[in-house]
């Protein structure tokens, strides 16, 4: 489906949305989990999630680190908002990742599952995708709230260390016990 609506967000913003607190909640409660391991790509220290143990930042660069996850936290599911021009080659690097270390990842995408990229990325790969029922509003790189809303539909994609396929999962914003 092709985006009718032109996005109002600054080229070099792009890729500096925040993640909703909203989002962050549903995601913890949907996996049963009270943190993230790693929050893996905050922009600096002063925008990185509050529930992840630790973080990468983008001068880290994650994309060519292997510490996407701590050893002994029990939790061992990482978290990524992607940088939205890199979002496949966040996802290409967590399923390395996953597979490396049997851990897992908790990606934040844009929900195109019939566009070629999806299936060139997704399909194939093992995850479970949380489908949520409306759109979430991401926060300016000042973490102030939009004016308007991403104009595409977002998921969320577990990337699992077992076998499953992909898997998906509806689920309701704000209402995940």
């Amino acid at each position: 489906m092709a985006i009718l609506n032109k996005s109002q967000t600054e080229k070099q913003n792009k890729d500096y949305w925040r993640t909703s607190e909203l989002l962050i909640n549903d995601a913890l409660k949907l996996l049963n989990i009270k943190s993230f391991d790693t929050d893996v790509c905050c922009s600096n220290e002063s925008v990185k999630i509050n529930n992840a143990t630790c973080y990468i930042t983008e001068s880290d660069n994650a994309l060519e680190s292997n510490l996407w996850f701590l050893s002994g936290n029990p939790s061992n599911t990482s978290f990524c908002n992607p940088p939205f021009s890199k979002k496949w080659e966040f996802f290409q690097k967590a399923v390395e990742q996953v597979n490396k270390w049997k851990n897992q990842v908790l990606m934040v995408l844009p929900y195109t599952p019939v566009t070629k990229a999806w299936h060139d990325n997704i399909h194939g790969q093992n995850c479970i995708i949380y489908v949520p029922d409306g759109r979430y509003q991401y926060l300016l790189p000042n973490g102030k709230k939009s004016a308007n809303s991403c104009n595409f539909e977002t998921c969320l994609v577990l990337i699992v260390p077992f076998k499953c396929g992909n898997v998906i999962i509806n689920y309701k914003r704000g209402y995940c016990d």
